[in-house]
């Protein structure tokens, strides 16, 4: 019985230190996730008005730029945002899982994927589903600024117009609210009004269709404006996107962490209960044992 008492102080003191981790890890996450939502928030509005601009750009039919043309060849350019760590949940997995739909459905039309990822693990998702890796991009952070994002967004743009990708697209995790985030998947090029319209669709600001595609008038020609600003424009929704997908990744892990301090406090309630019962069993067998050799002594 010592012995069972000792494996179960063992137990308790395993427990009792992971219970610790878990809550650390989850404050942590609270204030990171916190940090990473008012950035995301802060510049969905900026992000909303860049994308208006860009879907009256793309409605003239006279301007004629790279980014707004399908490219010739049959390989899809795909920019993969996952986690750096795990421990978040079903965070990386449920992206996983988007990624291996859309792999697969692309590959059974005749079409190829390559990939751009970002975060360890969507490097390691790509090549657990056998997606060829045209870059890899790990430090990036709830901290990144604009001019941090903007050499993934460069180089998306780069390996575009080369013209042997026919269409350039994002997948991330969306967040909507601390318990809702979603994979979401959005063509980024060729820009266009309807792709614009789908990534419209995800900023939480209500406009009309009317206020959406409002004139311009464009000094001191739209073909300057185009050639200058376009991927300024681009750089601000890839920064976007980023920061949706560091919220909900912080939101994540705060939930797995928090579950795993309270299963955690669970099983060291049970361990203590069988700990003291243990012990008691122990006194009690001892007691037993002086009174029955009290009892020996006695009788002889």
């Amino acid at each position: 019985m010592p012995l069972a008492v000792k494996a179960i102080k063992q137990k308790i003191k395993a427990t009792g230190n992971i219970k610790k981790i878990a809550k650390t890890m989850e404050m942590v996450s609270v204030s990171k996730m916190r940090r990473a939502v008012d950035r995301a928030v802060a510049s969905r509005t900026y992000a909303r008005y860049a994308l208006e601009l860009l879907v009256n750009l793309s409605k003239n039919k006279d301007i004629l730029h790279p980014l707004m043309k399908t490219g010739k060849g049959d390989t899809e350019l795909l920019v993969v945002v996952a986690g750096n760590k795990g421990l978040c949940g079903g965070y990386n997995s449920n992206l996983q899982k988007a990624l291996a739909s859309y792999f697969q459905k692309e590959i059974s039309r005749g079409k190829n994927v390559k990939a751009i990822t970002v975060g360890k693990y969507g490097e390691k998702i790509c090549r657990k589903l056998g997606v060829p890796i045209v870059a890899s991009f790990i430090n990036f952070s709830e901290k990144s600024t604009t001019n941090d994002t903007k050499i993934l967004s460069e180089f998306t743009m780069s390996e575009f117009t080369k013209g042997e990708y026919k269409t350039a697209k994002i997948l991330y995790t969306q967040f909507f609210k601390f318990t809702s985030y979603k994979p979401v998947l959005r063509e980024l090029f060729p820009v266009s009004v309807k792709s614009l319209k789908n990534i419209l669709e995800l900023i939480d600001v209500s406009v009309s269709e009317k206020e959406i595609f409002a004139n311009y008038v464009f000094e001191p020609s739209i073909e300057v404006i185009v050639q200058s600003i376009l991927p300024g424009l681009v750089d601000s929704v890839v920064h976007q996107s980023l920061s949706e997908a560091f919220a909900s990744e912080h939101s994540a892990r705060m939930f797995a962490m928090k579950n795993a301090g309270d299963n955690a406090g669970g099983i060291l309630s049970k361990l203590t209960l069988s700990y003291n019962r243990a012990r008691q069993d122990g006194i009690t067998r001892e007691l037993s044992e002086i009174v029955g050799g009290a009892e020996a002594l006695s009788i002889t």
